[in-house]
């Protein structure tokens, strides 16, 4: 055996385990998982000597000790639905930013924008004792599992989506006012058919109601939907038509529809001048379908796309595009997170919903509606 084989097998031996801080405190292996887990009763003298024990052996379970005696564990969790995605990604690094300055970690779960997964990730960061959770909500509707960890004290704020009867405070973009000044800016060269693509969640989908004096959607208050609202409004108030066909909605967990819902709008009678892309999945697969059939942006459609990505100014047209700075928007989530914290006794939250603005980048995939 190797020399550095044989040093691991010591390093391994040496480390302390609950059996020696069982030992050393003169109690059951089961008292010391209570006592370190921080759950049943062990008394207060036996609570004592098992932390003794723990801290003396350096035993690993030393910040657990720490918490019981503190009540802070500082660290705080990130419930996130897609770390792929760089919205989420940015705003991770702008919680850790501020995280590292208030001197605590950030223990982050990635939940796939599975429901099922938020739910088992809220329950395992409540009980490693977080001091707070920031999370991202598959559903608006569905999170009694938010409430149960606000009534039991712990802190929680959203990112991103706004929880309107959950008591829970929250950071969003201005969604529907961006959206609004997209259009309007679509509007203003010429573009009276302007095609929508948004994501939708299929535990939440949208209504659209088209009248002949108004147009509406009904749905919860999440991203997708405010940007369809914004959309309604900036073309019902320049007194355009809104075109059934020219709305699309594409199933969030079937990437694979986005390309041809693109190439459905494309191929309408009368296709449109314009596209506004509500995210930058979408975005991404519209500039494809018109790349690779040979459509010219901005001379034969106009394409406008939410979320500033590195890719959309390294093709060329560069992509216009609603800029939400998720780097602010997770620094903001953790500032208000710790607010809450305080100073060792958390705040109740209020349901406070934060609007952080957005700004808006021309550059060349917008030009005058063509002439046909």
């Amino acid at each position: 055996m190797s020399s550095e084989a044989e040093g691991v097998r010591r390093s391994k031996r040496s480390q302390p385990t609950i059996n020696d801080v069982a030992a050393r405190a003169g109690v059951s292996r089961a008292t010391v998982s209570r006592v370190l887990g921080g759950y049943g009763y062990a008394s207060e003298e036996v609570r004592e000597r098992v932390l003794g024990a723990a801290s003396d052996l350096g035993y690993e379970a030393d910040r657990i000790a720490r918490t019981m005696r503190s009540g802070r564990s500082d660290t705080i969790g990130f419930v996130c639905a897609d770390i792929s995605d760089p919205f989420f990604s940015n705003a991770m690094r702008g919680i850790c930013d501020v995280a590292l300055d208030k001197g605590s970690q950030v223990i982050v779960i990635n939940t796939d924008d599975q429901l099922t997964q938020e739910q088992a990730a809220t329950k395992v960061l409540a009980a490693h004792k977080v001091d707070g959770i920031i999370i991202t909500p598959v559903s608006v509707r569905q999170h009694d599992h938010i409430v149960v960890a606000v009534d039991d004290g712990l802190p929680v704020v959203s990112l991103d989506r706004h929880l309107s009867n959950a008591g829970v405070d929250s950071i969003v973009a201005d969604n529907e006012h961006a959206t609004v000044d997209a259009v309007n800016h679509l509007i203003g060269r010429g573009h009276r058919r302007i095609g929508f693509l948004s994501s939708a969640q299929p535990e939440e989908p949208p209504v659209l109601r088209i009248g002949a004096q108004r147009a509406s959607v009904s749905g919860p208050s999440r991203p997708s939907l405010d940007r369809v609202r914004g959309y309604l409004r900036a073309m019902t108030t320049a007194g355009l038509p809104i075109a059934r066909e020219l709305i699309s909605f594409v199933p969030q967990d079937e990437p694979e529809s986005r390309a041809p819902a693109v190439v459905e709008m494309l191929e309408l009678p009368d296709r449109p001048t314009a596209l506004f892309t509500a995210d930058s999945y979408l975005t991404k697969s519209t500039f494809a379908v018109l790349s690779e059939r040979g459509i010219a942006v901005p001379g034969e459609v106009s394409l406008l796309g939410f979320d500033d990505l590195e890719w959309t100014t390294l093709v060329r047209p560069r992509v216009s595009v609603v800029v939400q700075s998720s780097y602010e928007m997770g620094r903001a989530a953790a500032d208000r997170l710790f607010a809450q914290l305080g100073n060792g006794h958390p705040a109740a939250p209020s349901g406070t919903r934060t609007v952080v603005p957005t700004t808006f980048l021309d550059r060349e995939s917008v030009g005058a509606c063509p002439t046909r």
